[in-house]
């Protein structure tokens, strides 16, 4: 595995959203309302190539984890980006900030500063306080996700066709499972998505992944 993250390239079909890969790991950049940029779950590695692809979209205000798991990058982008806000869940903040030492801002701001069509979801049932961003884009709706779904193993940049779970979001990542299964069956009556971009494996895309989504919350 490269131990650097790949440049920032833009997202299939989509403005204003980049993704960067180091191996199967993902970082996800959104452009926000005041033309700044929220890194979706910084990915430990940030060399050259990654800060001088983010220097050509904007200044990077947000960095958010995820979930309470995904931290191993944070000091490195808080070091590299000094004026950024760090922001997680509630339900993440305590884990997070006794394994790495720093201080968490809460949601609040960031969703103010969202583009239009999006909004950030804290799936029920739970128990690592992840965090999603779904928008409403002129392609479809677009899940960006932390551990709830990956996409299928393959070369930097390339897209899926079929999401899966990640191996141990069962044992690690859900507390109640009625209660997510009917969360996410409630999101997906609301709008299907066509696009989902996992922090693990490629991005998934097809007309509607519905029924990948719901076959992998039966028992």
């Amino acid at each position: 595995m490269s131990k650097a993250l790949s440049a920032f390239s833009p997202m299939p079909n989509q403005t204003g959203i980049w993704s960067s890969q180091k191996g199967s790991l993902r970082c996800t950049a959104l452009k926000l309302r005041d033309g700044s940029l929220c890194l979706y779950s910084p990915v430990l590695g940030l060399g050259d190539e990654a800060k001088a692809s983010l220097a050509a979209h904007g200044e990077v205000s947000y960095l958010l984890a995820p979930n309470h798991y995904h931290h191993k990058g944070l000091k490195e982008y808080v070091e590299a980006f000094p004026r950024a806000k760090l922001v997680c869940s509630e339900r993440a903040q305590p884990r997070l900030a006794k394994q790495t030492g720093l201080d968490f801002d809460g949601l609040k701001s960031l969703k103010l500063q969202l583009p239009d069509g999006y909004k950030i979801l804290e799936p029920e049932g739970l128990k690592t306080g992840e965090v999603w961003f779904v928008g409403e884009t002129q392609s479809g709706q677009l899940w960006i996700v932390c551990d709830s779904f990956k996409g299928p193993t393959g070369q930097v940049g390339s897209v899926g066709t079929s999401v899966e779970l990640l191996g141990t979001f069962s044992t690690y990542g859900i507390k109640e499972r009625d209660a997510y299964s009917a969360w996410v069956e409630t999101q997906v009556a609301a709008g299907a998505p066509s696009m989902i971009v996992p922090c693990h494996g490629s991005i998934v895309r097809r007309g509607d992944l519905a029924a990948d989504v719901l076959a992998l919350l039966r028992p």
